[in-house]
């Protein structure tokens, strides 16, 4: 009798002992799953924080290669309207505005005005008009028969400089303003910032027109080249 008493509390020993085991597993095979779940949320995290950066990364890219790509191919075109021998370009610190050819969705047409602003919304904006339309303010803000080519959205401030001579022969350096001068700047910079918590950056963009001044020089509206006249 003490025998079968004792085989029945040691099945019960090894029964509980079991029981044990499981309910320990199950806590074990929970907290796995729990810190499994934590490591998919944060991974899934920095797959999303790194589809944005790559967003907005090649947002900001695709702006610089449009304005490198206009900017570099701007005509010197001749103002008709002056007894001086001066450009149709006009840089401020907030507004360029200047001559050449269509961008490349454009193309073919003719020459074209472009204005590059922010507006009053935050949009960086290149505007563009044919050069052929005579009912477009050239250098003023009104803005009535340009076509808008939105190129950034969210955008607080726009800074742009030019690289070279002073006004009258001045000593050569970054300028706020490039007005009704004989020639192009050597070198255009544009800087452009974001609100407090926007993850887009701008490297500088700094431009060298390709475009040259030459005396007597006469540029086609259709051709964009630029003729000596006889």
């Amino acid at each position: 009798m003490l025998d079968s008493i004792s085989k029945r509390n040691a099945a019960r020993s090894e029964f509980g002992f079991t029981l044990i085991e499981m309910l320990v597993t199950l806590a074990l095979l929970g907290f796995a799953a729990l810190l499994l779940l934590q490591g998919l949320a944060v991974a899934s995290n920095v797959a999303e924080r790194e589809r944005t950066q790559s967003t907005d990364l090649s947002e900001t890219i695709a702006a610089q290669r449009v304005l490198r790509s206009s900017i570099e191919r701007l005509r010197p075109v001749r103002r008709i309207d002056s007894s001086t021998p001066i450009i149709e370009f006009r840089g401020t610190a907030g507004v360029v505005t200047y001559v050449g050819p269509p961008l490349d969705r454009d193309a073919p047409d003719v020459l074209q005005r472009f204005r590059l602003t922010r507006t009053a919304s935050g949009d960086l904006v290149l505007y563009s008009a044919s050069i052929l339309k005579e009912n477009v303010d050239r250098s003023g803000t009104d803005l009535v028969g340009w076509s808008p080519n939105t190129i950034l959205h969210g955008v607080t401030d726009l800074e742009v400089s030019y690289l070279g001579a002073g006004p009258n022969g001045g000593e050569r350096g970054w300028q706020d303003r490039w007005w009704d001068r004989p020639s192009p700047p050597d070198l255009i910079r544009i800087r452009v910032s974001f609100q407090d918590g926007d993850h887009r950056t701008w490297p500088d963009l700094v431009i060298r027109p390709h475009a040259t001044m030459r005396a007597g020089c006469r540029v086609d509206v259709f051709t964009g080249r630029c003729e000596i006249d006889q």
